[in-house]
């Protein structure tokens, strides 16, 4: 016969102990794992192996390091914790937090291999930086979290050593399971190892449907003008190269940088044009200002940073005070007639492509580096793109652009850089000759 007050006794108490660890090991581990993610000496390498060894560290180690810690005779033992739900919380804590910890170290790691070009042009704040990476790695968190409560919630060893296994006060679900089992009562285990595992089923549950982005909240798009527009005031000529790994993958290379200017770079693939951006953005060792109304930089490949449309076309004005909104403007411009609550991973790639590219106009750049921005675009679209880069340079903006498009680059360049196998060539070489008679291509 199930007793029922101690069936609902032991459920708030497992609750209580798990959900308390859980929590207490995502506080610690988290924020640890965001920490130990940004830092690059070799020294970390080292507490990640020591971490992801402490993933399989057994419960009755835990146990026995809780005990004699708290036992009369131990450092805490005055606190008078043993056998008590507070020493069953720390030791689940002590146990599940190398998950938890190694689990979002991953996730961040992931997060910022992929984002790292686009967050170290953004100009934002550290806080900042961390909480978009915190909403990007949300998912791997969020598994990690739950990994932790499911071992947390299972346990045995560590509990009954430090808790006692007392009825109505430290007895869990998992002791009784085990406490039916010893005295013969299978009907009783079994059916407690049933509810236990409901009880598991309906909390990750829970908390898989809480943590779904909610994006019925993304701003409204606003601000049907253009941001306002300052020329170009930096160095009027650059000499960049890249070498990596001891080889040299740009030989030095002399750019112009003039307001009111279009410098185009040419080149077949592999011929160095995003790395000769790259070094002009500072993501190759130079100092450079990015962000609102300095410089600014489009990669190849359209990452979105936000969870909705109106996120990402909100971002610059809600990371910089004093940048004015902008995004029913691009919007309109670039054909966006998406609801802003809409995710951008719906996108098609041409959509996502003008996405990022309004979204990063928004920084109303004095210096914009873009790479390929309108490949496999449409000509309507091609045309709305090349008419706001016009009037960029209009506004005294320096625009650096990358293209395989030759008649593009006749169209708008001012000057020209031509790259061949990472070198500069002259625009009168018989390579750069057949490259602007469209002879051969990357």
């Amino acid at each position: 016969m199930v007793d029922g007050g101690a069936v609902r006794e032991a459920i708030l108490t497992t609750l209580l102990t798990s959900g308390t660890a859980t929590v207490l090991a995502t506080l610690i581990g988290v924020p640890l794992g965001a920490w130990c993610s940004s830092k690059t000496t070799s020294v970390f390498d080292k507490i990640r192996v020591v971490v992801t060894a402490l993933y399989g560290l057994p419960p009755v180690v835990v146990g026995v390091f809780i005990y004699a810690l708290f036992s009369k005779s131990g450092a805490l033992g005055p606190l008078d914790l043993l056998f008590t739900i507070e020493a069953m919380i720390v030791a689940q804590t002590c146990l599940i937090l190398p998950l938890i910890w190694g689990g979002s170290w991953s996730a961040f790691d992931k997060t910022a291999r992929q984002y790292r070009d686009t967050f170290d042009t953004l100009g934002a704040t550290q806080k900042q930086r961390l909480l978009l990476e915190i909403g990007l790695a949300r998912s791997g968190v969020y598994h990690a979290v739950v990994i932790g409560f499911g071992r947390a919630i299972a346990e045995v060893g560590a509990v009954i050593m430090v808790g006692g296994n007392i009825a109505g006060k430290t007895r869990v679900m998992t002791t009784s399971i085990v406490l039916e089992t010893s005295k013969g009562n299978m009907d009783q285990a079994s059916f407690l190892g049933v509810l236990l595992l409901l009880f598991s089923l309906t909390i990750v549950a829970l908390a898989s449907f809480v943590q779904r982005p909610n994006v019925r909240k993304s701003p409204s798009l606003s601000g049907t003008a253009p941001p306002a527009l300052i020329p170009y005031d930096g160095p009027s000529e650059r000499t960049v190269s890249v070498r990596r790994k001891g080889l040299e993958i740009l030989k030095p290379t002399q750019v112009s940088l003039q307001p009111g200017t279009i410098t185009v770079v040419l080149g077949e693939s592999g011929a160095g044009k995003t790395s000769l951006l790259r070094a002009l953005a500072g993501l190759e060792g130079d100092d450079v200002i990015c962000g609102y109304q300095e410089c600014v930089y489009i990669p190849q490949k359209p990452l979105p940073l936000t969870l909705s449309v109106g996120l990402e076309l909100n971002l610059a004005s809600s990371l910089f005070d004093k940048c004015e909104p902008s995004s029913a403007y691009f919007s309109e411009k670039f054909s966006l007639h998406q609801k802003s609550e809409r995710s951008p991973h719906g996108l098609s790639g041409g959509e996502m492509q003008r996405l990022i590219l309004s979204r990063q106009l928004g920084f109303a750049p004095k210096l914009l580096l873009l790479d390929e921005c309108t490949a496999n675009l449409g000509s309507a679209q091609v045309k709305a793109i090349e008419t706001e880069l016009m009037r960029h340079r209009k506004e005294g903006v320096c625009i650096v652009l990358a293209t395989h498009n030759v008649l593009q680059a006749k169209r708008m360049a001012d000057t020209m850089v031509i790259l061949h196998d990472g070198v500069q060539i002259e625009e009168d070489s018989q390579l750069a000759r057949s490259l602007l008679a469209g002879e051969w291509s990357g």
